[in-house]
This record gives C-alpha cells, sequence and structure tokens, in this order.
C-alpha cells in the first residue's frame, strides 16, 4: 500500500471544542477490532503507514490521527489546549463518531502519554492499551519537572530530559529563516545513525542548543534511507517538508510547555490513579534498547506497580522502531491482539 493510497484514506472531524482533526481511517471486517494510533513528537500519523499496510491487508479497523498540532489538524497557539485529558477526550469523539465500538488504543513517545490519560479516563471504552517506547505513565500531581528530571538522573545515571526546557522555552510560530537554516541540523539529530549520539548531544541541558545553532550534522540511521529512497520514492520526506514548514514547531513544542509549566500535573488531578493497567482487560508495554532517551529503566520503572500482568517486549531497536523495524513490531502487535482477544 502506498504513502498516495494511504493518504487518499484521510478524513476530517471537529471535535467538540472546535478544533479539526485530521486523521486515517479504514473500517474493520470480517469482525476484526479497530487500532487507534497515537504517535509522538516529531512525528506524523503518516509515520504509521507500515502499520496502516499490514493491519489493513489483514482487516483490521484504523484510526490514525495526526496530533494536535501537526500535520493536517489544528495547532491553536495555547498550550492549554494541549492538555492530555483534552487530547484523551479529541480521540475518543472521533472514535465515537465513526462509530467504531470495539478498540485498541497504541501510542509511541508522547502518544504513549495521551494512551496513558485515554486508558485512566476512558478505560471502558477500549479492549487494551499499547505503550511503546515510553510505557505507562500513571497520573502525576505531586512531583514537577525539575523533581522528575532529578529523580530520572539519579535512576539512569544521566540526565535524559534535559531538552524539555529548551523546548518549552521557543516560541516558534511561522517559520523563519533561522529555523529553517536549523532544520536539516534538527532531523539529523532526531533519526542519527550513531544511537548514542542523543546521550550527548540531545538529552543533557543545553546541548541541543548547541548542536542547532552550530548548524551540526550526522549521518542517518538505515532505516531512514530504506523508508525515504527507495521504499517511498522520497515521499515521505516531502511530506515532512509540507507539514513542519506550514504552521511551524508551535503546535508540537506546545506538549512541552504544559508539562514543564505545571499545568500537566493540575490536569491529572482530574484522574482516577487507581484505575490503573492491570484492571485493562489487556495491556503491552514495549521497551527499544538502544533508546537512551526512554530507555527500557525509564518504562521499567511503573511495570511492577501499575502493570504486573502486562505483556512485555523489548526490541533491539533505537526509539524509531515503528520504522526501523516495522514486520517485527507489526508481529508483535498482531500476536498480542489476538492473544487478548482469545
Amino acid at each position: 500500500m502506498s504513502i498516495a493510497s494511504i493518504l487518499l484514506g484521510y478524513k476530517d472531524f471537529t471535535t467538540s471544542r472546535g478544533l479539526k482533526y485530521h486523521y486515517y481511517f479504514s473500517a474493520a471486517e470480517g469482525g476484526k477490532p479497530t487500532i487507534l494510533f497515537v504517535h509522538g513528537f516529531p512525528s506524523l500519523s503518516v509515520d504509521w503507514h507500515n502499520q496502516i499496510t499490514y493491519f489493513k491487508a489483514k482487516g483490521y479497523g484504523l484510526v490514525v490521527p495526526d496530533q494536535l498540532g501537526y500535520g493536517g489538524t489544528d495547532a491553536p497557539e495555547d498550550a492549554n489546549a494541549y492538555l492530555h485529558s483534552l487530547l484523551a477526550k479529541d480521540q475518543v469523539e472521533i472514535l465515537e463518531h465513526e462509530n467504531v465500538k470495539e478498540v485498541f488504543a497504541v501510542g509511541h513517545d508522547w502518544g504513549a502519554k495521551t494512551t496513558s490519560v485515554i486508558a485512566n479516563l476512558f478505560q471502558d471504552r477500549f479492549l487494551g492499551f499499547g505503550f511503546l517506547s515510553l510505557g505507562y505513565l500513571p497520573p502525576n500531581t505531586e512531583l514537577t519537572y525539575e523533581q522528575t528530571g532529578e529523580l530520572l538522573k539519579q535512576a539512569l545515571g544521566y540526565e535524559n530530559f534535559g531538552y524539555w526546557g529548551f523546548f518549552s522555552a521557543l516560541t516558534l510560530t511561522r517559520p523563519s529563516r533561522n529555523t529553517y537554516a536549523l532544520k536539516e541540523s534538527f532531523w539529523d539529530l532526531v533519526h542519527a545513525r550513531d544511537s548514542r549520539l542523543p546521550k550527548y548531544a540531545f538529552c543533557p541541558t543545553g546541548a541541543i542548543r548547541v548542536w542547532l545553532e552550530s548548524d551540526s550534522r550526522t549521518a542517518h540511521a538505515p532505516y531512514v534511507a530504506k523508508e525515504i529512497e527507495r521504499k517511498l520514492r522520497h515521499k515521505l520526506s516531502q511530506i515532512y517538508e509540507k507539514e513542519f514548514t506550514k504552521n511551524g514547531y508551535h503546535g508540537p513544542l506546545n506538549f512541552y510547555k504544559v508539562a514543564v509549566s505545571g499545568a500537566d500535573m493540575e490536569d491529572a488531578k482530574g484522574a482516577d490513579s487507581s484505575r490503573t493497567i492491570p484492571h485493562l482487560k489487556a495491556s503491552l508495554l514495549w521497551w527499544t534498547s538502544k533508546d537512551v532517551v526512554c530507555p527500557p529503566a525509564l518504562a521499567g520503572r511503573s511495570l511492577a506497580q501499575f502493570c504486573p500482568k502486562a505483556t512485555t517486549h523489548i526490541f533491539e531497536a533505537g526509539h524509531w522502531v515503528l520504522l526501523e523495524k516495522p514486520d517485527e513490531v507489526n508481529a508483535e502487535l498482531e500476536k498480542w491482539i489476538e492473544s487478548s482477544l482469545a
């Protein structure tokens, strides 16, 4: 299934709070359930194209939105529009609009955070939840960004979320000459061939500013060449060029603003922290062994307390495992779904 044919399957829907969402939709066939795929930063719904192609062919229903602030979805300026309780409600409203009943939700990166909030607020609406890279995140109403960063640094032996402060302080709206010049440098680092590089050039406080302002460059991971050059004939890179220069980065960066400001702590007070993963019919936690930003140790911190019955799997890959190891991701996801329904 080509990227062009996937793009033809997109629809638009305006939520009850007046925000337009752009999303891929394909109805389930033969009694199969539907999968809601929720992407993270910096990503687009089309990054799930390998999963869309695989599961559509198997008859699964699919709802794959551009998150708020991304792609064809609205990108409001107000950071409080990006609170995860609101994002979770948006996803559910899309499902209700499409009259979809049997649903598994799967989130990657910040999409895993949104999926975690969906699990707390709308648990009974879903068959199960999958968390890729970031893991399940229980409601946090006590620890500030600074306190969380210090605890993680002590646990991991290095600072992994130091870049959040830089992202939350940026006020990028429409692309400027300066941000456009730094774009290639940024994407090089996000998809670096050397999976260890982000530990030194991305994670520590101030490191990514130095990287971007010096316009540093590095080789891409092999999957970038595979996806862009051979398989997609530059289509994916063209989509990224269009979507990430159309509205700038203010939407995606608002995910960091609400996290650093503490707004998400207030937002979490509306969640029921007692309704944790063990009460779900099915849960899946995936980690990637080469991910230094969201290492397995990070997700594992909540495993024993909140997800003791979860199906777990570690991929020998980096953060972008859905692009790097699509066949393995698809096989593991399908196995989990089928076992959950048995």
